[in-house]
């Protein structure tokens, strides 16, 4: 297994068929906002290989050294067969010089359906099992409210600098007048059903 940089046709082939599928609408980015971002140098695109079959993808927004693990999936045939671990692994492997790395994970405290609840609760013991950490800080980004994790082998900061690091991914891609009314600080702690 091995993580490569996409191309712009391998690209549009994994939102188009792969991506609109796997998050939900008010996650998604427009293909060509990701695509500008690639090409500005604030973006990487890669995909899971196992030879030269793609099963699997991540997409990251980049700072610097810091990422933002925007996308992960692995395609549905090759689900529940320890890919998602593999691909964080290959991820840590890829980004060993960074100084943060972000990831985005939906928060159940503010779903009321039980089955999406439960799968929003499994992503969570999924990304801790495999060694993220939760920060303790929430926002809501494009109106979903998530938990922000971090890897461990990140420099964790305080969850003022967190929140500033957050926003100034999203600043990289969008611009400042959508990040404002898009990207909101929810505090540190919620209530179940808020």
């Amino acid at each position: 297994m091995k993580l490569r940089k996409l191309r712009s046709a391998e690209i549009t082939t994994i939102y188009q068929e792969w991506l609109v599928h796997d998050f939900i609408k008010d996650e998604l980015k427009k293909l060509p906002v990701i695509l500008k971002a690639v090409e500005d140098g604030v973006y990487e695109c890669l995909g899971l290989f196992d030879d030269s079959e793609i099963i699997g993808y991540t997409f990251l927004v980049k700072q610097g050294m810091n990422f933002l693990v925007d996308y992960l999936a692995v395609f549905p045939k090759y689900r529940n067969k320890g890919l998602g671990s593999e691909i964080i692994k290959l991820l840590r492997e890829y980004m060993s010089g960074a100084g943060l790395i972000i990831l985005e994970v939906e928060d159940p405290a503010y779903t009321k359906e039980r089955d999406l609840k439960e799968l929003q609760t499994r992503r969570i013991g999924f990304y801790e099992r495999n060694g993220c950490i939760d920060t303790g800080l929430r926002v809501r980004c494009f109106g979903v409210p998530f938990i922000i994790l971090v890897l461990e082998n990140s420099s964790i900061r305080s969850k003022e600098k967190l929140w500033e690091m957050y926003r100034s991914f999203y600043g990289a891609v969008f611009s400042r007048n959508i990040v404002e009314k898009n990207i909101e600080y929810l505090g540190d702690e919620v209530t179940e059903g808020n």
